[in-house]
């Protein structure tokens, strides 16, 4: 009996030709609507939205390959199923999304975009990344390879993430009761946290006040990290000068919602990490391989730590 795989999502059916393309001798098994009709057995399935109720609709399922990052919902999922996340697969795109969040935050881009609107030609004032202190908060893929290319362009960067450790070059990762050691005097945060309990509120008022005056808040992990009272006063005071929010705590975000209009803060509708159809099922297919030989999958879930 060959290995049968669900594949779920609004696009399963493009999905699923393209894996069986790659892959004939596995049979995927397309699935719109997970309410709809199901196979009695399958051995894993691929995709977003996984529920428990699919998995008791369905006997056999050993392992779930969830079609992104962040794993929150996922973790319902029955602790006897191998619970895989997408690695490293983002990166790039998050990396930069930032890059451009903090290009616009030190060339001033707002500003002459003020200025066309009325015709004005008027030089003003930049500065630069190199030299500035920014913390990424999450060392994970994601977070190293954010780190990795601001520190290639001359910031020192202090990474921050559970637990503390040593890197090469005496440089160290602050562990999380180091965090406000880690955010002092910095000139901005970079947070790339998924949604855990201990990360919920993570970017207070407390620690807002231990940045620099005027500095930069970019979020691209989980809405549920960032304080957003806090931050909406410290745009207003000052204490924050620029903030580029890709998530936020309620998404979509509400109409009303008083973040549209805080001064100094930029919205993007969760798009740093894009998913790429080609890369998520390329990225499955080499999981699959390895689950076939019986080796590690790339992306297992620790259900404890949330990610």
């Amino acid at each position: 009996m060959s290995t049968r795989i669900l594949v779920l999502g609004r696009e399963a059916r493009e999905q699923a030709a393209t894996l069986t393309a790659a892959r004939p001798d596995v049979e995927f098994v397309p699935v719109v609507d997970p309410a709809g009709p199901l196979p009695e057995r399958a051995d894993a399935v691929f995709g977003w939205g996984v529920s428990p109720a699919l998995l008791e609709r369905v006997a056999g399922i050993r392992w779930v390959q969830w079609w992104a990052a962040g794993v929150e919902r996922a973790l319902a999922l029955p602790a006897s199923v191998l619970l895989t996340r997408m690695e490293d697969v983002f990166t790039s795109d998050m990396a930069e999304h930032v890059l451009g969040c903090l290009l616009d935050w030190v060339k001033n881009f707002d500003q002459a975009r003020r200025q066309q609107s009325v015709h004005e030609w008027r030089r003003y004032d930049t500065a630069s990344l190199h030299g500035q202190v920014l913390v990424v908060a999450g060392a994970g893929h994601i977070g190293g390879g954010i780190a990795e290319r601001l520190e290639y362009l001359g910031v020192e960067v202090r990474r921050l993430a559970r637990t503390h450790r040593a890197l090469e070059g005496g440089r160290v990762v602050y562990g999380e009761d180091e965090s406000e050691a880690a955010l002092q005097g910095a000139h901005g945060v970079i947070l790339v946290l998924p949604h855990t309990p201990a990360t919920t509120g993570f970017l207070n008022a407390r620690r807002l006040g231990c940045l620099a005056r005027g500095a930069v808040v970019v979020n691209v992990g989980r809405g549920s990290a960032v304080d957003e009272p806090a931050l909406l006063a410290a745009l207003k005071s000052g204490q924050v000068s620029r903030a580029y929010l890709d998530v936020v705590s309620e998404e979509p975000l509400p109409a009303t919602s008083p973040l549209w209009d805080a001064p100094g803060l930029l919205l993007t509708p969760h798009v740093s990490g894009p998913d790429r159809q080609d890369d998520v099922l390329q990225y499955s297919l080499d999981n699959l391989a390895r689950w076939e030989r019986g080796e590690a999958l790339c992306g297992v879930v620790d259900r404890e730590r949330g990610y």
